[in-house]
């Protein structure tokens, strides 16, 4: 099937329209940003080229990681200045890409009230990620492995090879009990001041090195005090050894956004 296809970056409120079309943005391959209104919504979106974002061409790209990074940045890039021109917006995953204009007034018109729902839910508000992360495993030894240090350094090489397999076990678990201190503290801090936070899961790998991922929903006037918590949580003993990263402030991705259709029809 063939004809044009239309990028969808994110959904917003109709009388954002002009602040967005005067804006000048540009997307994904380049083009311009351009509004399609109706009703009282409008989405945000830009024409792709078909033989690349057809739905078998574009899940095929999607696996290759030097075609996707510059790609996923853009449409990052662009819903960062939807969320300052528009104030609320519902983003989409990347990928989601609509035939012509008439295919995404058909999702705008179809779902008006659920996004109505979701941009009243998210007005005022946006998402931060903060991230927590070992700054390197020397930091992170307790008393424990410097006691089996020195008998290492004192030992035999019979006994001293034993050892060095308890000291590995050892600092596993000193490494796995740290992490879990420093992750407890950061979400009952970020807590105390957010709206929600969700825990994002990551690969279970002793050698990585992120510990933590948060995505936090918060009003857009706590963002210097959101800034001011995470330096404080970098700060504390628990944190020693760990690197404490906020990022933001994204569209809320994680607490309103909406899964990308393929190659959605009209």
């Amino acid at each position: 099937m063939t004809g044009e296809l239309r990028y969808l970056y994110a959904v917003a409120r109709a009388n954002a329209a002009g602040a967005i079309a005067g804006a000048s943005l540009r997307g994904i391959e380049g083009g311009p940003v351009e509004v399609i209104v109706e009703g009282a919504l409008l989405g945000a979106t830009s024409i792709v080229p078909v033989e690349a974002y057809e739905e078998q061409p574009l899940n095929e790209r999607l696996q290759d990681l030097e075609w996707l990074a510059p790609r996923a940045a853009a449409h990052q890039e662009v819903n960062g200045r939807l969320l300052d021109l528009a104030g609320a917006v519902i983003p989409l995953a990347f990928g989601a890409i609509y035939r012509g204009t008439d295919g995404v007034r058909d999702l705008l018109r179809t779902r008006a009230t659920e996004f109505a729902d979701r941009l009243r839910a998210v007005d005022g508000r946006a998402e931060w990620i903060v991230s927590i992360e070992r700054e390197g495993s020397e930091a992170l030894e307790g008393d424990a492995v410097r006691v089996l240090d020195a008998e290492i350094a004192a030992a035999a090489p019979g006994r001293a090879f034993l050892l060095r397999k308890r000291r590995d076990e050892v600092a596993r678990d000193e490494r796995r009990m740290r992490d879990v201190a420093v992750a407890e503290e950061a979400r009952a801090t970020i807590e105390a001041i957010a709206e929600r936070v969700y825990r994002e899961p990551l690969i279970e790998d002793p050698t990585a090195a992120a510990v933590a991922r948060f995505s936090v929903l918060a009003n857009r006037d706590r963002e210097v005090e959101l800034g001011d918590v995470v330096r404080r949580l970098g700060a504390t003993g628990t944190s020693a050894g760990y690197r404490v990263r906020l990022s933001g402030p994204w569209p809320a991705y994680r607490f309103g956004g909406l899964p990308s259709d393929r190659v959605a029809s009209a």
